[in-house]
């Protein structure tokens, strides 16, 4: 452990939210609730052995804001007080554990709508109608009150179960990042035309989260970064202002995030690009505001984890696919165990579990607790 210093030193967030040390998992939506969004038992069983390695702090992934807006059906959700007490037992176990879990609340946009039969009655429109590939340019003040609203509504829910922190999900191509983005948003209103205004519905959300959870809740962002559209999209150089105003609105903490459907493979599949790129925004980001900030970017050693932290170029670091393969990944590199380690492959077939009709959860290719069936292995492997 003497060879991690910068990891293992405890950090605040916010007034008086203090993690143990700065290794967090990051969200991850493992796909393992009921078509109601509520989580099934082995949500719970997994969340406990995760919390049980050595991580500081960490996020339920992917808990939808909108009863309309599910990523896959076996998505989670955190939309009324029926949801909220589903997932209480974890937050409970969490507590008895000294652990500091937090909840991500997302809005999946154009990539969630088409998911719901009671959305298209509702709109009376046909699954396949293309007026579903909407763009946040053309939502209407009414909708953006909506959506405001329910990311307010949910971190509400979130502070009744206990949760002791939430991270706004404003990345990788879905609601909020659409704003941010000039790719997307071609707004002239007070919705869009500069990095700030663009960032509004994102600032507001934090400003009435704030507003109502006081210094109960420690908020996160998980802030789009690079979309990897270069100087036709969003690069961190135009977040400077942005940043300086999501601390002034109550944010917490910021965590990095970069790609989106159509760029994930430049960044899922070069590891030290991503790494690099992570680096760079974050140590951009420091300069203009006091908040920590962290990112998780293919990372399953902690010795790179550490460099980063010494260099100051990052206040915190997050694990994500390595989680997947071994929830102990952490306890096991800190008590010299790192041979016993499952590392991740990097191959991303747990993000394409996904969308597989096949699979009727996110797998992994090394850990046995949920080993991937090998016809889905084999049919992966065939579309390489």
């Amino acid at each position: 452990m003497r060879d991690f210093i910068h990891l293992v030193k405890p950090i605040t967030f916010g007034k008086n939210i203090i993690a143990p040390n700065r290794m967090y998992f990051s969200s991850v939506g493992f796909d393992l609730c009921d078509f109601m969004g509520r989580p099934r038992p082995e949500f719970f069983e997994l969340y406990e052995s995760i919390m049980g390695g050595g991580y500081g702090f960490g996020f339920l992934g992917n808990a939808s804001v909108d009863p309309l807006s599910q990523y896959t059906d076996r998505s989670l959700k955190l939309v009324s007080y029926e949801n909220a007490a589903s997932l209480s037992p974890i937050f409970k176990t969490a507590k008895e554990q000294d652990f500091l879990l937090g909840i991500q609340l997302q809005h999946y946009g154009q990539y969630g709508q088409s998911l719901t039969p009671q959305y298209y009655a509702k709109n009376n429109q046909k699954n396949d109608d293309n007026s579903l590939k909407w763009n946040v340019t053309f939502l209407s003040e009414e909708r953006i009150e909506t959506y405001i609203n329910q990311f307010h509504y949910a971190a509400c829910y979130a502070l009744d179960i206990g949760a002791p922190s939430i991270q706004i999900h404003a990345a990788n191509g879905y609601l909020l990042s659409s704003f941010l983005s000039p790719r997307t948003n071609h707004r002239r209103d007070r919705w869009g035309g500069n990095p700030v205004k663009r960032a509004r519905i994102l600032l507001e959300i934090i400003s009435r989260i704030r507003s109502s959870v006081q210094d109960r809740i420690a908020i996160f962002v998980r802030l789009q970064v690079d979309d990897g559209f270069d100087s036709s999209g969003l690069q961190v150089e135009q977040l400077n202002d942005v940043v300086a105003a999501i601390e002034e609105a109550g944010a917490d903490a910021i965590t990095c995030a970069s790609g989106v459907a159509e760029t994930f493979a430049k960044f899922l599949g070069n590891s030290e690009y991503t790494i690099a790129s992570m680096r760079h925004a974050a140590h951009f980001l420091k300069k203009n505001t006091r908040l920590p900030i962290g990112f998780a970017a293919n990372i399953d050693r902690l010795e790179i984890a550490e460099e980063i932290l010494k260099s100051r170029d990052a206040d915190f670091i997050g694990f994500g696919r390595a989680v997947i393969a071994d929830h102990q990944f952490v306890l096991k590199e800190l008590s010299g165990r790192s041979a016993e380690v499952q590392r991740c492959l990097w191959d991303s077939y747990c993000l394409k579990d996904k969308k597989e009709p096949l699979a009727e959860r996110v797998f992994c290719c090394v850990n046995p607790r949920y080993l991937r069936p090998q016809h889905i292995q084999i049919k992966y492997q065939g579309e390489k």
